[in-house]
């Protein structure tokens, strides 16, 4: 299953960035580093349906929206999306991600599904957590029965969607390695941070190790992605940087009926930065 999940993302990744040297304002940022999974933004039912991507480079961050437009009798027209990211600590001070320029969809059809890209400059080397709020912007011009035809006149309409959070996940890539004990003991006196919290949308260990996995986006090693004891479990994840530095994070949980999952998130980085935003992103 490990590897089939590798093989799927390599092939997703080759597909994204043949997609993304098509664009030149993208492509003179050099290699894509990494490209997340997609991010549902809205219902599918929404007469808007947006889904994103985050494609990681050395010195920027592209947001991709993919957008369809669902109405039957509209089209919708210089269709952008306004991006403002935000800071994720406690007083959520203000970003070091500062815009470049958006590429906007000319034309947005009935079904016919479009692409919106955001860049934003990001200090080369530092890892930045960032939420950024989304506010889709376009003209609505009503098709003309007669023709077929979008009519001359149109107004302006905007439309909020759910905000993208940008983690420590999303600066990580899978890694294997034949003993995490030795990972982890090697990286001691590393970057290092922990916190202990309360899974509230887990309401089992086996749920919280699946959850987790998924949040931290690192490889789970020695088989600790199976929990065999509906009490207590650790997790041990294992990755690397997009700049090739080694990070791993130790999971260590508890259940009870009265309390639900209890997880104590501990990670350690060769690079400054990283560890704190991999444990706040579980929380």
């Amino acid at each position: 299953m490990a590897a089939e999940a590798a093989r799927d993302q390599a092939a997703t990744s080759q597909r994204y960035a043949q997609q993304l040297s098509a664009v030149p304002e993208v492509a003179a940022y050099g290699a894509v580093l990494k490209s997340s999974a997609v991010v549902e933004l809205t219902e599918s039912e929404t007469e808007y349906v947006v889904s994103a991507v985050k494609h990681l480079f050395r010195e920027h961050i592209v947001l991709q929206f993919d957008i369809k437009n669902t109405l039957t009798d509209y089209v919708l027209t210089d269709v952008s999306v306004v991006c403002t990211p935000i800071g994720t600590g406690e007083e959520e001070e203000a970003s070091p991600l500062e815009e470049d320029f958006i590429i906007p969809a000319p034309q947005l059809k009935t079904d016919e599904p479009g692409i919106v890209y955001v860049s934003f400059s990001r200090p080369d080397g530092e890892f930045t957590a960032a939420s950024f709020t989304n506010m889709l912007k376009f003209t609505l011009k009503e098709i003309d029965p007669t023709t077929h035809e979008p009519e001359e006149g149109g107004y302006e309409d905007e439309y909020q969607v759910v905000d993208l959070d940008l983690t420590g996940a999303d600066y990580i890539n899978p890694a294997f390695a034949g003993s995490f004990d030795n990972i982890w003991n090697g990286l001691d006196g590393a970057d290092e941070a922990d916190e202990t919290l309360q899974l509230g949308n887990a309401k089992s260990i086996a749920e919280a190790v699946e959850l987790l996995v998924k949040t931290l986006g690192m490889q789970p090693l020695e088989g600790s992605d199976v929990a065999l004891s509906p009490s207590t479990h650790t997790l041990k994840l294992y990755g690397k940087s997009v700049s090739g530095g080694k990070v791993a994070s130790q999971v260590r949980m508890a259940y009870s009926a009265k309390s639900g999952v209890t997880v104590k998130v501990s990670a350690r980085s060769e690079e400054q930065g990283l560890a704190a935003l991999v444990v706040g992103g579980v929380a």
